[in-house]
């Protein structure tokens, strides 16, 4: 039996390595529209959950060991005042170039073909999926086919046109710097600083001895980003931190802003259900949430542990589809519970910050 996985992010990978040991396995392929290579990087902060997942899906790694163990969640004032700080069962954070690296090489022997683009389905008249169209007139057949492709996802769109993406709330500025000195300051801890007016905050996630990943979060109603060059990122970023704690302005001077990225925030209403026929939605394609959950990449691979499960006795189309069906009904329940997470973090974030402090961000 053939699969084709519709991108070849993190979503992509982990269900690659997941069908390791399923039927699916022998001709997989994932179909990925940009080269490998990429000038974007970003911090990676994997909890209990992703990590668990990580145990099925590439047990070959120690991924306990791979990154910077993260113990702690500080939440600080714009000055640097403490406003609390909670302990958290062991995280581990990583480079997302150095996450995206394992994870591929855990996906084994998946034929990747990278540079094509995709334009579309093939379906038959009882609505299975039976080929992705290329952009450039070919096309690959398969028996399973796995939406991977983000929060934008062409795929979902053509099984779900009526699922459209939120406006955007909050932008996000992010990338990571090289200061050694502030992520020594940082510890083993994920520090987030928050204006205390609202609409305004910074996170620092140390992950190794030099790495520090920053998230410069926005209400773009409040201050407006008029270019996304790598001038305008850095005065931007470095008006909005001017007189904040000295870890955070020196993390902001550090950052390397031509592989920094502005993020538009969005999310997607839950849908009535993650699969129709032999085609599912994992990761962002099917749950993108507001990013104060800091759940992303965790809930990806939550999806994928699952379907490791549920596909390792399928035989034929029919059994993709019963095991499509249920991996829509176990996590359904978890994604509609995450969107609403993620608004009301959303609301508290643009709202001053309370004379208790603000959340915590990290939902499980």
């Amino acid at each position: 039996m053939r699969s084709v996985i519709l991108g070849g992010g993190v979503s992509g990978c982990a269900v690659a390595a997941a069908l390791r040991g399923t039927p699916l396995e022998r001709e997989a392929v994932i179909l990925e529209q940009s080269h490998h290579a990429s000038s974007f990087d970003l911090g990676v902060l994997l909890n209990q959950t992703g990590l668990t997942a990580l145990d099925i899906v590439a047990p070959e790694f120690n991924w306990r060991h791979s990154g910077r163990l993260i113990h702690s969640v500080v939440l600080r004032s714009s000055a640097g005042r403490t406003f609390s700080e909670t302990p958290v069962d062991a995280c581990v954070a990583m480079r997302g170039a150095d996450f995206g690296r394992m994870l591929r090489d855990a996906a084994g022997g998946v034929a990747f073909l990278e540079g094509w683009s995709f334009a579309g389905l093939d379906r038959a008249a009882d609505g299975t999926v039976v080929g992705a169209r290329l952009a450039d007139g070919g096309g690959i057949d398969g028996d399973a086919f796995f939406a991977c492709d983000g929060s934008h996802s062409r795929a979902r769109h053509l099984v779900f046109p009526e699922s459209h993406l939120s406006d955007a709330v909050v932008e996000e500025i992010v990338g990571i710097a090289d200061a050694p000195a502030v992520a020594a300051r940082l510890g083993h801890s994920f520090h987030k600083f928050h204006d205390e007016e609202g609409g305004l905050a910074i996170e620092l996630l140390p992950l190794n001895a030099r790495a520090v990943a920053c998230f410069l979060q926005f209400d773009p109603l409040r201050w407006t980003l008029v270019s996304r060059d790598p001038v305008a990122l850095r005065a931007f970023a470095k008006e909005r931190a001017a007189g904040w704690a000295p870890e955070v302005q020196e993390a902001i001077g550090c950052l390397d802003y031509a592989r920094a990225r502005l993020v538009q925030t969005r999310d997607l209403p839950p849908l009535d259900e993650l699969s129709t026929a032999n085609i599912a939605l994992i990761g962002d394609a099917a749950h993108a949430a507001l990013p104060f959950t800091s759940q992303s990449a965790n809930d990806a691979l939550a999806d994928a542990a699952l379907l490791n499960n549920l596909l390792h006795d399928v035989a034929d189309r029919e059994g993709v589809r019963a095991a499509f069906e249920r991996y829509s009904e176990i996590r359904w329940p978890h994604h509609h519970r995450r969107f609403k997470e993620g608004r009301e973090l959303c609301r508290e974030f643009l709202a001053p910050v309370p004379k208790s402090g603000p959340r915590v961000p990290l939902v499980a």
